[in-house]
């Protein structure tokens, strides 16, 4: 008998090839031949025969006993991928290698179904918030002080507005009325002599050393002050340092020479100057008036009555009241010391008439003028990877700055922002699809609301969940 199972081993884990025939003809034929002199394996292949009988003929309504997947299990030997679990109910067949191919497909379109949407879930936990412009009308000044800084048009103003922007201490506000030392009346000049007299003033093309106050209004008649030091090399630029309230240093910058701007009269403006003179930091200078269409001054220039290099020069509002201030304390001609090294520098890309406007970002178009005033400067940049685009227009005596950055204004869900402060640029901040346009200017509200009919218009924008999906994809993809 121990003879008899040791031969039966050899042949037991084909007994179920030989009972469905799927055996190779030599090897059914030698099982066959085994089976025909052995009751035990004859008795099993009978009883595999039997199953499979039933299995096949099995309906929702029988239920294959417990112990029958065991045995199969058994028959089946390490040829089985899995235990076998037969349902009460079901109807049984064997799985056929369709069956396998089809169910390995699905648990491979499940993987792949799996794999997509972690990735659709990363790349929107990946992709960027749009950047929240939380301050427009600070960061808009920020931006008006930089540029006219950078083009040179009152530069020492444009660096003491900027470090007010930016937190400079001046200490507390003082009061400070315009300079009433001019005791001659004006006359009329024509406007082609006053341009002539600010051109060469404004410019700044003299070799200097001094330094400025700048009084800036806190916008209830009281004044800010600050001093400048400044040095100036022409043909070259000039450092510019802003001391605070206690004489140290807040910020500095050294300014290239840019060579603008040239200088046009507004519309409606005439021109005054007075017969007598005045002193300013120990200099003899005569006063230029510029009044608007109703006669009412809007500022004056103190000019150098040697080198034609500006001392001094206010501005003011309807009634007469100065809004900004700013002249030498102290100045020598014909010496300076650049700074150019350890300062910060100020510059920006300047303009001409022949120039195409490949270089335009964000905005549609970067018009070649904007209300009345001529593009003299612009700067494209993106320090965090961001294109945004600046934009400088000037005629030397009123300046815009036109700023696109792409983002969100966030202003409790108004689409526009408005300041007004005397003596300080008057600002506009709006959407404008996905990008948020500024618009500063020394020129006041009249102006300010021209450069906004001819900018692109507001329109509120949130980014939608497929554009977030494509920025958080780029992101995986590690193109930004």
């Amino acid at each position: 008998m121990a003879a008899t199972h040791r031969s039966c081993a050899r042949f037991r884990d084909d007994l179920s090839g030989f009972a469905d025939h799927t055996l190779p003809p030599r090897r059914w034929e030698q099982v066959g031949y085994h089976v025909a002199g052995c009751d035990s394996c004859r008795n099993e292949v009978a009883e595999i025969k039997r199953v499979c009988s039933t299995l096949s003929a099995g309906s929702r309504s029988t239920a294959a006993p417990n112990d029958l997947a065991l045995r199969l299990q058994r028959i089946a030997g390490e040829h089985a991928d899995a235990p076998l679990y037969l349902s009460g109910g079901d109807a049984c067949p064997l799985p056929t290698r369709a069956d396998v191919r089809r169910r390995r497909m699905v648990r491979g379109g499940i993987v792949a179904t799996v794999a997509v949407v972690s990735v659709v879930f990363l790349a929107l936990l990946l992709a960027p918030e749009p950047v929240r412009v939380t301050d427009p009308v600070r960061e808009a000044r920020e931006q008006y002080s930089l540029s006219v800084t950078a083009v040179s048009v009152n530069e020492a103003v444009g660096a003491v507005l900027l470090a007010y922007e930016r937190g400079a201490d001046f200490g507390p506000p003082v009061e400070r009325n315009a300079r009433a030392s001019i005791v001659s009346d004006p006359e009329r000049v024509s406007e082609r002599a006053a341009i002539g007299i600010l051109d060469t003033a404004l410019r700044g093309d003299q070799t200097h050393t001094g330094i400025q106050r700048v009084w800036i209004s806190d916008g209830q008649g009281r004044f800010h002050a600050s001093d400048v030091e400044v040095d100036e090399v022409a043909g070259e630029g000039a450092s510019l340092v802003v001391l605070d309230r206690r004489g140290e240093r807040f910020m500095s910058w050294f300014v290239p020479s840019s060579g603008c701007c040239a200088t046009t009269a507004p519309v409606g403006w005439t021109f005054h100057r007075f017969r007598g003179m005045d002193q300013v930091a120990g200099r003899w200078a005569s006063v230029l008036e510029a009044r608007d269409a109703e006669d009412y001054p809007v500022a004056r220039w103190w000019v150098d009555q040697t080198t034609g290099l500006l001392l001094w020069s206010e501005r003011y509002d309807t009634f007469g009241r100065p809004t900004l201030i700013s002249g030498f304390i102290d100045v020598d001609l014909g010496h300076a010391e650049l700074d150019a090294d350890r300062a910060q520098t100020v510059s920006m890309d300047m303009v001409h008439t022949d120039q195409d406007a490949a270089w335009c970002e964000g905005l549609a178009v970067c018009r070649e003028s904007l209300a009345g005033l001529p593009l003299v400067a612009r700067a494209s940049s993106g320090a965090d990877g961001r294109a945004t685009q600046r934009l400088v227009y000037s005629d030397g005596l009123r300046s815009l700055s036109v700023s696109w950055t792409p983002g969100v204004l966030d202003a409790d869900g108004n689409t526009l922002v408005l300041g007004e402060s005397r003596g300080k640029p008057s600002v506009a901040v709006w959407q404008a699809g996905e990008g948020v346009v500024s618009v500063a200017t020394n020129g006041g509200a009249g102006l300010l609301a021209q450069a906004r009919l001819e900018l692109p218009s507001e329109s509120p924008w949130e980014p939608s969940v497929l554009e977030r999906l494509q920025d958080g994809l780029l992101r995986v993809a590690g193109v930004h």
